[in-house]
């Protein structure tokens, strides 16, 4: 019994250091991009420059591939940019009995044929990104990051305290039947 003991204590030693052996030489994959990047600086976008924003060249890059491939859903940058306007959107940051942190919105004009598909806050050190559903999903469970909740009645972006202070984006993504996007963004401060 006792050699059946050692034996296997030999073997998960044995397996241990192969583990970490082979940890140490592995390679580093340099082309993998990391979306929620948290660098230490809580520096504000505007004055940290576009070279502090986390992967920025990666996703620029990215962009710029993706954009070839949607040529035909995309519109012309002229008519994209009027039809943004026509977007309106209010963002409430007043103080509110409820604990946490937290902001509201509220989705005032759209046009016609879109609807909102995607909302995503953007910083120094984190970019969340929510869907409709998981907004719905959050408005239900109250977890942190874009909700709806009260059939539509209730919206906006619950953080944690680390996040306070940070300066940063709000982007509201709409989409209409022939996959045409167009945007509105917001800077905040979360308070």
């Amino acid at each position: 019994m006792k050699q059946g003991i050692k034996r296997s204590a030999l073997y998960t030693a044995v397996l241990c250091m192969v583990i970490i052996i082979s940890a140490c030489g592995a390679k580093n994959n340099k082309e993998s991009v990391q979306e929620h990047a948290y660098p230490q600086s809580k520096q504000p976008i505007e004055e940290a420059g576009q070279g502090s924003i986390p992967n920025a060249e990666a996703k620029n890059k990215n962009d710029q591939n993706s954009a070839k491939g949607e040529e035909g859903k995309m519109q012309t940058q002229s008519n994209a940019a009027a039809m943004s306007e026509d977007i309106d959107i209010v963002i409430d940051q007043s103080d509110k009995p409820s604990e946490g942190n937290s902001f509201d919105f509220a989705i005032k004009q759209v046009p016609k044929g879109y609807s909102l598909t995607e909302m995503r806050w953007t910083s120094n050190t984190v970019t969340i990104v929510n869907t409709m559903q998981e907004a719905i999903e959050h408005g239900g469970n109250g977890e942190d990051g874009f909700y709806f909740s009260g059939n539509g009645q209730f919206s906006g972006f619950i953080y944690s305290d680390e996040m306070k202070g940070e300066r940063g984006k709000a982007t509201f993504v709409f989409t209409n039947d022939e996959g045409n996007m167009l945007m509105a963004e917001k800077e905040i401060q979360l308070k």
